[in-house]
């Protein structure tokens, strides 16, 4: 029953780059991330509403006692039309026109019988001047936009980074699985031979037995490898959203471990000091909070406005040109709001300070620790190398002394085991190089 040799086609090669490119594309994560920076766009415009031009339009129709004759029931209709427009700077600005029906002057309608045209303004000197609530809102609204871009550059640099190295992972499970069957096939051709010899009185029953059961240690431990693909493979396929079979598939070969430039690391860390994501958005943090400091200090001033609105009036019983103009001021007896919101701004931007300098020493850090990490792959790859040259060589004498008549099948299966775990070994060191240079271009922003 064990007499059968374990085969398989190769599958097409599923390409990094290609699979890559898929995850950007269709990884649920990555497009909904992209979602949330069109909302932070579209909040940013909510924002800009603050600001739009209005147009407001009223009537009152009246019915009072008249001043010039009092005791008489005097009526009138009311109408105004204006279009007002508030700045960023805190500057208000209207202009429009009032009019009446009716009694042509009226305590609360006073206009000649055309009318009567104003412009308006109200300039903010303290409290509000160059800097207010609304325009707090609308900055922090637009550093949300840059911030959402680089969180979106951030999250896709750590799903790239996992679906690599889950890619490597799955590479290394093919190569493990194909060592496996090639051990088992030795072992299935082996018994299969001694099997013959046995039917002709040329093999101990002993030798066939031990065999056999080499046969099956074997086939046991091909079908954990198939195991261990399976479980590299479905862990790969979350990173999958286009249809793709994996299991239809396989990866590129594993590369040599080979050294960087020291040019490398150093263009990588400076890539890395400019380009990560996590640092420009504490700078953009850091420029948020700032502005609540600089409104909270503002808010300190009293709120001291000039109001200035020329107007001309027509018709009959008009005055011609008219103006109104003052200066209006609120001076709060506490502060405490205002203090205390400087106070929490200006404690935060310290956190966020001290938060950068240590995230600079961290991400310089993640660098050199994949380069050494590359460093160290292809350190013990070539111990690796020798090693398997060695018992590869022993594994060919002790076959050699067993085809020969002295040696026995035990050592022949041991010598075997032993260069399987070998080359086992030589792919973990090949799949753990891929993993860090992957970690090594997304520590630098390259990935």
């Amino acid at each position: 029953m064990f007499l059968e040799i374990v085969s398989f086609q190769t599958p097409p090669i599923l390409p990094l780059e290609s699979f890559l490119s898929q995850v950007e594309l269709r990884f649920p994560k990555l497009i909904g991330a992209e979602a949330e920076r069109l909302a932070v766009t579209a909040k940013r415009q909510t924002k800009q509403g603050a600001f739009d031009p209005q147009v407001t339009l009223g009537t009152e129709s009246l019915r009072y006692n008249s001043a010039s004759t009092r005791g008489k029931a005097s009526a009138g209709v009311s109408n105004e039309l204006a279009i007002e427009v508030a700045t960023p700077q805190g500057l208000k600005l209207a202009a429009g026109r009032s009019w009446n029906a009716g009694g042509v002057k009226s305590p609360d309608s006073a206009t000649g019988s055309d009318g009567s045209y104003f412009l308006y303004a109200k300039l903010p000197l303290a409290r509000g001047g160059g800097i207010n609530e609304k325009l707090v809102g609308l900055a922090q609204a637009r550093l949300a936009e840059p911030a959402a871009t680089l969180n979106l550059a951030g999250l896709r640099q750590n799903t790239l980074l996992e679906a690599s190295l889950a890619y490597f992972e799955w590479s290394g499970a093919v190569q493990k699985l194909l060592i496996a069957q090639k051990l088992l096939d030795v072992g299935i051709f082996r018994a299969t031979g001694l099997q013959k010899e046995f039917d002709k009185g040329l093999q101990a029953a002993i030798t066939l037995t031990e065999a056999e059961a080499e046969v099956e240690r074997r086939r046991a431990s091909f079908i954990k490898a198939q195991r261990d693909l399976d479980k590299a493979t479905l862990k790969l396929s979350k990173f999958t959203w286009d249809g793709t079979d994996l299991f239809r598939l396989s990866p590129a070969p594993l590369r040599q471990p080979e050294l960087l430039a020291q040019s490398a690391l150093t263009e990588a860390l400076q890539r890395a000091r400019d380009l990560r994501p996590e640092l420009q958005l504490i700078a953009l943090q850091t420029e948020s909070i700032r502005l609540e400091g600089r409104l909270a200090q503002n808010d300190l001033r009293p709120a001291v406005d000039l109001v200035f609105s020329p107007s001309a009036d027509f018709g009959s019983k008009s005055v011609g040109g008219a103006y109104k103009f003052g200066v209006t001021a609120s001076i709060p007896l506490y502060q405490n709001d205002a203090r205390g919101r400087r106070e929490e701004a200006l404690q935060k931007e310290q956190k966020f300070t001290r938060e950068a300098e240590l995230l600079q020493r961290t991400i310089e850090l993640e660098v050199r620790d994949a380069n050494n990490a590359i460093q160290r792959s292809q350190e013990r790859f070539i111990a690796a190398q020798e090693r398997y040259a060695k018992t590869k060589k022993v594994e060919e004498g002790e076959l050699k002394l067993f085809q020969a008549g002295l040696g026995t099948l035990f050592l022949v299966n041991q010598r075997e085991q032993a260069t399987a775990e070998a080359a086992s070994l030589l792919i973990d060191i090949q799949v753990e190089y891929e993993q860090a240079r992957a970690a090594f271009h997304a520590a630098s922003m390259s990935l």
